[in-house]
């Protein structure tokens, strides 16, 4: 009788059970809120299996749910499957918190405020500062960057040590499960000083950064403590269109030390593209194949039988420059992500094989590959083996990177066509050692040609061209690219995350993938990207330059930068975490407005011509005056250069005969004014943000035009960093005096599209 009361009573429990849909059940697990022993207990449940799929922090809750306890009590989010009957689903995450190795100590100090938060911290007592003479134990590859940092920020002088000796920073390479590639451990102590410890390279370098906040906004001194800080994310990237805006190479160093003094690790540089627009040229009866712009931004050998080169005209990066360009971010934590966009964004492609276009009545048909086209693979291998495969009996241009970008994205041609494509692309490049990644499209591209998954990385950049869990099931690890959220189009009135800095601060989550949400710790969730897209190129083009779009890149980082790395949930308000950021964020080696002091200024009296002065270029806001004589007419058709430097060239005459500057990034503006031949004129330019003026004889003279894209001068943009290395390299005349200063901290440009 007990017995069949017992099998009644458990029959009547398990009916609810029954009932509910699995994935009810696998969002309603009984799951432990602490772990207690050193492995996961996987809930069970009546009827169904049950089985540990990932944790946000794999290094602590491994496979297999096996625990490695960090240094504090921490919270991790765990996920899992749940199969019942032939069904399969995942579940929800779950909080857990492992418990840490060490106790709170009583009147400890506060976890240090650094971005990325720290993951652990247990605080001591006591603090330890750095005087004017500093030690430092570290690798002959990190040692040199790091002194340099240190003395840049503290004014002290950094001097080596052998390792094994006493320092008052130490740097060394360990072994531990729990660090894994990128993480670190942070111990401070009265007698030993800062001690940094890594499994790599890498780890020991984020954890400089951490160590460079602390002692920036302690003014050399940091508090006495352990920590252990671990990425959540593997890939914490942002991506930079150079196709559509030329940009120097200094720039894009500057980009990598701003992502590497917060952690970001994976920077993709969108090499080639034109102008999307196609259609205005078709609608007004011109050829957007010969009107439209667009660049491939690498040096190249490859040449059309028309003549036509594939390396852009404008700005183009030479093969060492990117080599250089790898090293130098390999060695700053940062990996460079190559991108060659192709069948469609191709139109640098078709100009030099015509022959290959793609036959579509679509008005943006001229920049797509034919997908159809057997030969039209291999034109695009021979470019990649370019710079995949060694070069001239070199290492690749690529070598060092481990991805390599395939693009594939908005081809409008149709879906089994682009399907078979984008599958070959994929397997030549993973047949070369490259791990490929892709723009995510299988959704719109819907058809029966398999597409290759395995070993593939897609960025899931629009819930329209490819869903969150569609890909994962096709077998693609996924990166949050999601264009409404995190897409920025400088000076358009579209995707303008920049503008919503507060929004993704409060609400923007790693998981969140436009309308759905992935687990997230799940294993195929590799992490996020945001990214500066430049379509308002060619007769869109509103004559801004990298240096305008500083802001909209760097003020995202930091807001982003936190969620990658460590929690989604914010523990400080947005205005709390600005104020924070305003105390860590002079970066050593980093001047990308190119700011002097303000207030500084540079008098000279050039004595003869060409005369170096060898000054750093001034970036607004600056007041330029000249008193000089243009004593012979310019020769029609040749320059003459009144200040030249990095930042490109301020000339008193342009080819045309007009003052006007042109840009280190290729573009040119003229002020559509002359100077008068044998008279002393004082010359002034006034660089604000956004805006360069003229004045001769302290009057305003001309008005300033961009000489390309027959750009009118309405609300254009023509912010000018002023060269300042040598002058007057060119210039027939006489320079009496020069005299520039500062006049008033730079801002960012403004833009009419945001209010």
């Amino acid at each position: 009788m007990r017995k069949t009361t017992t099998t009644m009573m458990a029959a009547l429990c398990m009916a609810p059970l029954m009932a509910a849909s699995l994935q009810d059940i696998a969002n309603n697990l009984p799951v432990a809120p602490r772990v207690s022993g050193q492995k996961l207990e996987i809930p069970s449940v009546p009827g169904a299996e049950v089985r540990f799929l990932g944790a946000d922090y794999e290094q602590i809750i491994r496979n297999g749910g096996n625990i490695v306890k960090p240094l504090a009590d921490t919270q991790v989010k765990v996920s899992f499957v749940v199969s019942r009957d032939g069904e399969e689903v995942v579940s929800r995450d779950y909080d857990v918190t492992v418990p840490g190795m060490l106790p709170a100590v009583a009147d400890a100090n506060p976890a240090p405020k650094v971005v990325p938060a720290l993951l652990n911290w247990v605080g001591s007592t006591g603090s330890y500062t750095l005087g004017k003479e500093v030690t430092l134990s570290a690798s002959p590859e990190l040692a040199p960057t790091l002194a340099a940092e240190l003395e840049e920020m503290l004014g002290c002088k950094v001097t080596f040590v052998t390792p094994g000796e006493k320092a008052d920073i130490t740097l060394g390479i360990c072994n531990s499960l729990i660090l894994d590639k990128e993480g670190y451990t942070l111990d401070i102590t009265p007698d030993k000083g800062i001690v940094i410890a890594a499994t790599t390279e890498t780890g020991l370098y984020w954890g400089t950064r951490s160590v460079l906040q602390m002692l920036q906004q302690g003014k050399g001194a940091v508090p006495c403590g352990r920590a252990l800080d671990i990425p959540r994310y593997q890939v914490r990237s942002f991506l930079l269109d150079v196709g559509r805006l030329p940009i120097p190479m200094s720039y894009v160093k500057d980009v990598v030390k701003y992502m590497a003094w917060f952690k970001m690790n994976d920077l993709h540089i969108h090499l080639n593209d034109n102008y999307i627009f196609h259609e205005q040229y078709v609608d007004a009866g011109e050829d957007p194949f010969v009107k439209s712009y667009a660049a491939f931004r690498l040096e190249s050998d490859m040449v059309g039988e028309n003549g036509t080169r594939l390396t852009a005209d404008d700005l183009s990066y030479t093969k060492d420059e990117f080599r250089d360009l790898i090293r130098f971010a390999k060695e700053r934590g940062v990996n460079i992500i190559p991108e060659f966009d192709t069948p469609a964004h191709a139109l640098s492609f078709t100009r030099v094989r015509p022959d290959l276009i793609y036959k579509s009545k679509n008005k943006r048909g001229c920049e797509m590959l034919d997908a159809t086209n057997p030969e039209t693979l291999k034109f695009v291998e021979k470019v990649f083996d370019e710079y995949l495969l060694p070069d001239k009996g070199r290492k690749a241009v690529f070598s060092g990177c481990e991805v390599m970008h395939v693009g594939a994205d908005e081809f409008h041609g149709d879906a089994e066509h682009y399907r078979a494509y984008a599958d070959a692309l994929l397997k030549m490049v993973q047949s070369k050692g490259y791990t490929p990644r892709i723009w995510g499209s299988l959704n719109t591209k819907k058809g029966t040609t398999p597409v290759h998954a395995k070993g593939v990385q897609m960025n899931l950049w629009n819930g329209g061209w490819a869903k969150a869990w569609d890909s994962i099931k096709q077998g693609y690890d996924v990166i949050n690219t999601n264009d409404g959220a995190l897409y920025i189009v400088p000076f358009a009135p579209y995707y303008r995350m920049d503008a919503r800095h507060k929004w993704v601060h409060e609400h923007w989550r790693v998981n969140r993938i436009a309308d759905e949400t992935v687990p997230t710790g799940h294993p195929q969730l590799l992490g996020a990207a945001f990214g500066i897209w430049n379509d308002m190129i060619d007769q869109r083009y509103v004559g801004y330059s990298a240096y305008d779009i500083w802001h909209m890149f760097s003020n995202s980082v930091d807001v982003l930068a936190g969620k990658m790395w460590g929690s989604d949930d914010s523990t400080t308000s947005y205005e709390a975490h600005k104020l924070l950021l305003s105390s860590i964020n002079q970066i050593p080696g980093l001047n990308p407005r190119s700011l002097w002091k303000n207030g500084a200024s540079y008098i000279c009296h050039p004595s003869a011509l060409p005369c170096e002065i060898a000054q750093p270029c001034m970036g607004p806001d600056y007041h330029l005056s000249m008193e000089l004589m243009l004593t012979e007419a310019p020769t029609p058709g040749e320059e003459q250069v009144l200040l030249k430097g990095e930042s490109g060239v301020f000339c008193a005459a342009l080819s045309d005969g007009t003052i006007g500057f042109r840009r280190s990034d290729s573009m040119e503006f003229s002020f559509n004014c002359k100077l008068p031949v044998g008279e002393r004129v004082k010359l002034e330019l006034i660089g604000t943000p956004g805006s360069t003026q003229l004045l001769l004889n302290g009057k305003p003279a001309g008005q300033c035009t961009l000489t390309r894209f027959h750009r009118n001068p309405e609300g254009l943009i023509n912010t000018f960093v002023l060269p300042l290395e040598v002058i007057g390299s060119s210039f027939t005349g006489k320079v009496y005096t020069l005299e520039v200063k500062h006049t008033t901290p730079a801002g960012p440009t403004k833009d009419p599209n945001l209010k």
